[in-house]
C-alpha cells in the first residue's frame, strides 16, 4: 500500500512540475535531421516555419498555420545546384518573410547568397549573390593557420525591427583600413549604409570582427579587435567599437581604451532598449602570465562609444555553491556564453565551463567538453540580484570550442553534427519565470548530491529536463521537461537547441525525440512556459 502512495505522489509531483510547460499541440512525425542545419522560427503571424538545410540536396521548409497544422512542405534545389562547403549565415523574419543567408566556396571564394522565402506559401520569392570575398589559394589558406584573421560572413538582425546588416571580413586585403566591410540593410533589403571599419589612426595592423549590435534605422555598432603582433609593430591590442548610421558612407570609430593590451578571448554587445545603451560582455586574460578569465561588463553609449561605466562581473552565489558542491580541487571556471536582457534593462548572463581536449584522429578536429553552467541575474547597473548553478558535463565530438559560441547558434541555427544537437543547453526567459532547458541522464541526478557528475557522451539514455531559476535555491532542482517516463526504457529528449519562442505569443516551439531507440520518431511541439 505504501508503495502505491509513494507512486501516486510521484506522478502528481511529476504532474505538477511539468504543468510549467503546458503543451499546447504536437506535429505528426517527421524524419530526424541527422545532417546539415535545423532551425525552428515562430513566424510574427502565428504561423511556424521549420528548416533542415543540406549541403547535397537543398533545404527543405515546413510551414505550419496558427493552429499548429502542417499547411504547406516544399523542398528547394537552389539555383547554383549542389552545395560543397556551404554553411548557414543568417536564418530570420523580415516583412512576414524568411530571410536564408547561406555562404559557398565558388571555385575557392567564399561568396554569400541571400533567399527570401514567402512566409505563407514556403515559395522562393528571390534568390541572389550579394557579397562575396577573396579567392583563398594555398598561400592564403596556409597563412590563415598563423596571426591571420579567418575570412568570413557574419549577419545580424534587429530584434526591435526590420532592419539588419552583414559584415565581412576580408583577411587578405592590404590595405588595413578596408578589412572590415559592413554593408546596412531595410526592410526592402536595400541598402542604407555601406563603408569599411577603419583601423583607428591606422594603429593595427590587424582588424578582427567580433560582433554588431543593429538599432533600427538609426545605427549600426560594429565591435572589432585591433591588434599588433611582434613582426608588425609590438604587441598592442584593445577593442574598438564604430557605428555605422543610415545613410552614411564612413564609420564613425572609438577605441575602448579600457582594453589596452588586455588579451580579450571573447566579446558581445547588444542593445539595452531598457535603457538606452549597449551592454557589452567580454572576457579576458587577467594578465599576459595566467591563464585565468575574467568578465567585464561595460556600458556605452551606442551613439557616440562613450563608456558609462564598466564593472567585473560573476555570479558570486553560483560559485560559491559551486565550492561547496564540488570542493575546492574542481572550482567553478566559467566564461560568459551569452546575455539576456528583460524590458527593464536588467539581464542575465549564462556562464559555462567549456574546455578543449586533443583528439588523435587524422583529419579530425578537436574534441570539446561543455560542463558546468551558471546563470547570473543582474540589475540594471550591473549588480548581481541572485545566480543559480546547474551541473552537468557533456562530451562534444569534433566540435571546437571558442567564446561566446551561442552566438553564432542563434544567428546560423543548428548543425546536425555527432549528436551534439542534444548537448549544450537553452536558456528561457517565460513571462513568469526562467529555465534552463537541457538534456541530461537521470543517474546525475544522484552523483550531484555526492560532488559528481557522469559525462554524456552517447545521447541514448538522455532525457530531456528544465531547471526553474527562482527561489532562493541557489542549486535548483530538476524536472522532467514531457513529464516523468512511463518506464526506464523510454527517453524523450528535446532538441532544444533550435527551439524558437514567441514572447508576445508565449510560445516556444522546439523538436521532441519520443524514443530514442528508433531514429524517426521525431516531431515539433508547441508549448506555453509558465
Amino acid at each position: 500500500m505504501r508503495k502505491i502512495t509513494l507512486f501516486l505522489l510521484m506522478v502528481l509531483v511529476s504532474h505538477t512540475l511539468f504543468a510549467q510547460f503546458k503543451m499546447i499541440a504536437e506535429s505528426p512525425l517527421i524524419d530526424e535531421p541527422e545532417k546539415g542545419f535545423t532551425k525552428i522560427l515562430l513566424l510574427k503571424n502565428g504561423y511556424t516555419a521549420y528548416f533542415h538545410f543540406s549541403k547535397k540536396d537543398g533545404f527543405d521548409v515546413k510551414l505550419y498555420d496558427e493552429k499548429h497544422q502542417l499547411k504547406v512542405e516544399k523542398h528547394h534545389v537552389p539555383s547554383y545546384n549542389k552545395l560543397k562547403s556551404a554553411s548557414i549565415e543568417g536564418l530570420f523574419e523580415i516583412n512576414g518573410n524568411i530571410v536564408l543567408m547561406v555562404s559557398e566556396w565558388d571555385d575557392k571564394t567564399p561568396v554569400l547568397y541571400r533567399f527570401v522565402i514567402d512566409g505563407k506559401t514556403a515559395g522562393i520569392l528571390s534568390t541572389e549573390s550579394i557579397a562575396q570575398l577573396d579567392r583563398l589559394n594555398y598561400p592564403k589558406r596556409a597563412a590563415l593557420k598563423f596571426d591571420v584573421p579567418i575570412p568570413g560572413f557574419w549577419v545580424k538582425k534587429d530584434p526591435g525591427s526590420d532592419h539588419y546588416a552583414l559584415a565581412m571580413m576580408h583577411s587578405f586585403e592590404s590595405d588595413r583600413n578596408k578589412r572590415i566591410e559592413v554593408i546596412y540593410y531595410g526592410p526592402d533589403h536595400k541598402e542604407i549604409g555601406h563603408a569599411f571599419y577603419t583601423s583607428p589612426e591606422g594603429k593595427y595592423k590587424y582588424m578582427n570582427y567580433i560582433d554588431m549590435a543593429v538599432i533600427g534605422r538609426q545605427t549600426v555598432c560594429i565591435l572589432a579587435y585591433g591588434y599588433n603582433t611582434k613582426a608588425s609593430g609590438g604587441e598592442e591590442e584593445e577593442l574598438v567599437i564604430a557605428n555605422l548610421d543610415a545613410g552614411a558612407k564612413e564609420v564613425r570609430v572609438k577605441k575602448l581604451d579600457f582594453t589596452h593590451n588586455v588579451s580579450i578571448t571573447g566579446a558581445i554587445v547588444r542593445y539595452n532598449p531598457g535603457t538606452k545603451k549597449l551592454n557589452l560582455l567580454a572576457s579576458a586574460l587577467k594578465d599576459r602570465k595566467s591563464n585565468t578569465v575574467v568578465s567585464y561588463l561595460v556600458f556605452l553609449d551606442p551613439f557616440t562609444g562613450v563608456l558609462d561605466a564598466q564593472h567585473e562581473i560573476y555570479p558570486a552565489q553560483a560559485v560559491t555553491k559551486s565550492f561547496e558542491v564540488f570542493g575546492s580541487k574542481d572550482p567553478f571556471k566559467g566564461t560568459p556564453q551569452n546575455f539576456h536582457i528583460q524590458p527593464d534593462g536588467s539581464f542575465a548572463v549564462m556562464y559555462e565551463e567549456a574546455e578543449i581536449y586533443m583528439s588523435f584522429e587524422k583529419g579530425k578536429t578537436d574534441n570539446g567538453g561543455l560542463n558546468r553552467l551558471a546563470i547570473g541575474f543582474f540589475d540594471v547597473m550591473g549588480k548581481e540580484i541572485r545566480s543559480y548553478l546547474v551541473p552537468k558535463r557533456q562530451y562534444m565530438y569534433h566540435t571546437p570550442m571558442y567564446p561566446f559560441y551561442q552566438l553564432d547558434r542563434e544567428t546560423r541555427g543548428q548543425e546536425m553534427h555527432w549528436e551534439n544537437q542534444y548537448k549544450s543547453f537553452t536558456y528561457l526567459s517565460g513571462p513568469k519565470k526562467s529555465y534552463v532547458l537541457m538534456n541530461d541522464i537521470e543517474r546525475n541526478r544522484e552523483a550531484i548530491k555526492k560532488g559528481k557528475l557522469v559525462m554524456i557522451q552517447g545521447v541514448h539514455e538522455c532525457d530531456a529536463y528544465y531547471f526553474p531559476l527562482n527561489g532562493e535555491e541557489v542549486m535548483p532542482d530538476r524536472a522532467y521537461f514531457f513529464g516523468h517516463p512511463e518506464n526506464k526504457k523510454i527517453h524523450n529528449m528535446s532538441m532544444f537547441t533550435i527551439s524558437s519562442y514567441n514572447h508576445e505569443l508565449n510560445l516556444l516551439a522546439t523538436l521532441k525525440m519520443e524514443d530514442i531507440a528508433d531514429k524517426k520518431n521525431v516531431r515539433i511541439v508547441w508549448l506555453n512556459p509558465e
